[in-house]
């Protein structure tokens, strides 16, 4: 079966440090060997987070089976990031709330962030774990919330939300053009309560507007591929909403909006 990862990162290291400055790596190799790692893994394409705008700066070649999104400064030079962005094709703008230090007090900004993405027809990428020392303090499912209030364009939930999932999937009903990737959180919420809460998210959904991920390298390809499929066996999800998160909602989401 044809799978696309819609949540890989291109450091082949866990370290949010070299992520955040990957720009200073050969970054023309990394993409290269992280083309070759998916196909070795059978996933025939994959969406590459990368943490670090400066590589906006640079000449980037990007792989036939890799689709590329960047960060953009927040605190400043965000709108010329967009532009560079835009000039390069790259139509995913990723946003870390907890790693970016996003508080309510900046949500305007970030309002007036995405609506630059969707006059050059982008889409955003809000990262909506829930944790860390900072838990009352970011929160990525309510910034999604207080943008599409105002501004009209596709938003991904990365992760899912965590043990928010269902204020994600109540966002999803909402709004036909928020999505929820499921990287990271099958594995690590996995024996807990949480995890029948992501399976009623998925049937409520009717399998629609989920993409399955792996947060590549912080979960292996290997181990995130093991847990989607005790997930879908353990709560009876149907083989067609199984190919739905596999393949058929990102090969959708693509035609509309990649």
């Amino acid at each position: 079966m044809k799978i696309i990862d819609a949540h890989v990162h291109l450091y082949p290291e866990p370290i949010i440090e070299k992520e955040c400055t990957v720009s200073e790596e050969p970054v023309n190799d990394l993409l290269m060997n992280l083309s070759k790692k998916i196909t070795k893994n059978n996933i025939s394409q994959a969406v590459v987070y990368i943490l670090d705008e400066k590589i906006l700066s640079q000449d980037i070649t990007i792989p036939k089976n890799l689709i590329v999104s960047t960060t953009v400064g927040i605190q400043k030079n965000y709108q010329l990031d967009i532009k560079k962005a835009s000039y390069k094709n790259i139509k995913i703008l990723k946003i870390l709330p907890y790693d970016q230090k996003i508080f309510r007090k900046q949500y305007p900004k970030i309002r007036e962030l995405a609506q630059l993405a969707k006059d050059q027809k982008m889409v955003l990428s809000i990262c909506s774990t829930y944790g860390s020392k900072m838990i009352y303090d970011t929160n990525g499912v309510e910034l999604a919330t207080y943008i599409k209030k105002s501004v009209d364009l596709p938003i991904i939930l990365a992760h899912g939300g965590g043990p928010k999932i269902f204020d994600a999937m109540s966002i999803s009903l909402d709004y036909e053009d928020v999505f929820l990737d499921l990287s990271f959180s099958l594995k690590y919420w996995w024996n807990s309560s949480v995890i029948k809460d992501y399976a009623f998210a998925v049937k409520k959904l009717e399998g629609s507007r989920c993409f399955y991920g792996s947060d590549y390298p912080y979960v292996s390809f290997k181990e995130s591929m093991s847990y989607f499929l005790k997930f879908i066996t353990k709560y009876d999800i149907s083989d067609e909403d199984k190919k739905q998160i596999l393949t058929n909602n990102f090969e959708e989401f693509k035609k509309r909006y990649l």
